[in-house]
């Protein structure tokens, strides 16, 4: 029996369970059913999957089935009594009327059974082949993970309903802020997410087990669609929220950034560049079931507009990273072509703007740089002496091409080694010199009346930043820098208003610098506003 089959007769099982499931639910107030059955679910595919290999192959026990088969049932069980307890489940509340019909058998139960299965498959390659009938340090290893994240949930849930009962007296608190809620919004989630990634550790253990990475990444993105939701209702209904969001990350603790996080002295040993490296060989991947699995969870979490793109059909790609970095058409993102229009460079948003004050920037409040550390070029930082700045933000979710954002002639290129920090909002509030200290690659054009630069800032799983005159199909690391110091022939120096000039591999962050006398009506352009590529930023008839 191959791996693939044992995979197979597994969802099988539990897509027979979620159809008796839904034969069962005939109204609303069973909906409940289903949601119990996330965890009851975990426990049962955990128990199906080692009688079904004693079933079908030898009949043996080994210690490392037991222990991440427990470990299992334990998570199973832990979100099966959450979600009992809750009062909106008991009460068989649903928002939106339900129905049994295909369509709810679709995209309710079929769904959850596929995602229940891709979620548990470290627990499925420990089973199918648990290696050595010993435990070894890696499986020490996880199992403190486990118990690490077993405590982090259980100590912010006990906190959780703590603050709710003495809110229930105090009516004036509204946010918890204080323990595990201060480094992160949703420690409990990270808990839960440290467990599930506990049982991949494990499962590395065992033969061919490192295949089973996307079972808690898949957990990783339904926690933070679920929190989506969450802090959308949060933000709504509580003043202080958008506060205490403003200065904390959403699920990942904040152990690492700023200089006064618990961890902080350990972030310069944290591999940010080889954990790069190993996104960037996952990305690159032509493998069909590797690369459809990726592009399938990006569109199921992040829900693209496919129909923008060249390419709509996601299986002619032939790596996620092809995906990723995919052309638009021409009709949809129309240029401004005024000759007295800056566009945007790219799709993203303005996180800062304003005038460069001597040669000083600001990365966020509190927080300056300047132009020559930036650039790494004294001589032409005094270009933008008394300037303008905009630094525009790109999401994961956003169009990865950058474009030229007013005609001109490529002068100078050049990339500017560095770390690999992430460069978002939390990041960008707290690290020092974060843009300055990054990777990062510089164009320095001249137009007819001034001369402007593009700076592109790499960050934590940024594999790489392509020039427009790349040529090679997988370019090295070596290869990249060797183009962007060398710069552009001579015959495509001269770059039209809208040009491609490159691509990110994931979402990163673009400066734009601007002599003095160049700045944006701050009525019309403003921190915080979403712009896209070929839309107006500058109008230089204006001043």
């Amino acid at each position: 029996m191959s791996l693939l089959e044992f995979f197979i007769y597994i969802t099988l099982i539990n897509w027979s369970i979620v159809t008796l499931l839904w034969l069962l639910i005939k109204k609303k107030d069973q909906f409940y059913l289903k949601d119990l059955y996330w965890g009851g679910g975990i426990i049962l595919l955990s128990i199906s999957a080692i009688f079904l290999q004693g079933f079908l192959e030898i009949f043996d026990f080994h210690v490392r089935q037991i222990l991440v088969n427990s470990l299992a049932i334990v998570i199973g069980t832990n979100i099966l009594l959450s979600s009992y307890k809750k009062a909106k489940l008991k009460a068989g509340i649903v928002k939106k009327p339900y129905e049994r019909t295909l369509s709810s058998y679709k995209d309710n139960f079929l769904k959850m059974g596929l995602l229940q299965v891709v979620v548990i498959s470290p627990i499925i390659s420990v089973n199918y082949l648990p290696g050595m009938n010993s435990l070894n340090f890696i499986d020490f290893i996880g199992l403190m993970l486990f118990s690490l994240g077993f405590y982090v949930e259980a100590k912010s849930n006990h906190d959780l309903l703590a603050f709710k009962a003495k809110k229930a007296k105090e009516k004036e608190i509204e946010i918890l802020s204080s323990g595990l809620w201060r480094l992160s919004r949703h420690p409990n989630y990270f808990g839960h997410l440290l467990q599930w990634l506990a049982l991949y550790v494990i499962a590395c253990s065992s033969i061919g087990g490192e295949w089973s990475f996307y079972g808690p990444l898949t957990m990783y993105l339904i926690m933070l669609n679920s929190i989506k939701g969450t802090e959308k209702r949060l933000l709504s209904s509580f003043t202080e929220y958008k506060i205490y969001s403003s200065y904390t990350n959403r699920l990942i603790p904040d152990f690492f950034i700023g200089r006064k996080s618990p961890l902080a002295f350990l972030r310069p040993l944290v591999p940010f560049k080889g954990l790069t490296v190993l996104a960037g060989y996952f990305s690159n991947l032509e493998s069909p079931f590797i690369k459809g699995l990726l592009i399938k969870l990006f569109c199921y979490f992040y829900k693209p507009n496919l129909t923008e793109s060249i390419e709509s059909d996601t299986n002619k790609y032939n790596s996620f990273n092809e995906f990723f970095t995919r052309k638009l058409k021409s009709e949809s993102r129309p240029i401004n072509t005024d000759v007295n229009i800056i566009t945007s460079p790219v799709d993203g948003t303005v996180v800062q703007l304003g005038n460069i004050v001597k040669e000083t920037l600001i990365q966020a409040k509190g927080i300056k740089y300047s132009v020559s550390d930036l650039i790494k070029d004294e001589s032409l930082a005094k270009t933008f002496k008394d300037g303008f700045f905009i630094t525009i933000y790109l999401a994961p979710t956003n169009y990865h091409r950058i474009h030229s954002p007013f005609s001109g002639t490529i002068e100078k290129t050049k990339y500017l080694e560095g770390n690999l920090y992430s460069v978002n909002a939390k990041s960008t509030q707290k690290i020092k010199s974060l843009y300055s200290n990054n990777e990062r690659t510089f164009y320095y054009i001249k137009s007819d009346n001034f001369y402007y630069g593009l700076v592109g800032v790499g960050a934590a799983m940024v594999g790489s930043i392509v020039p427009f005159w790349n040529t090679k199909t997988n370019p090295t690391k070596r290869n990249l820098i060797g183009m962007w110091n060398q710069g552009p022939e001579k015959d495509i120096k001269a770059v039209n208003k809208g040009q491609e000039l490159g691509y990110f591999q994931m979402g990163s962050t673009i400066i734009l610098l601007f002599p003095s006398g160049i700045e944006a009506d701050k009525n019309f352009l403003y921190e915080s506003k979403a712009v896209k590529f070929g839309e107006e930023l500058i109008n230089l008839s204006k001043k």
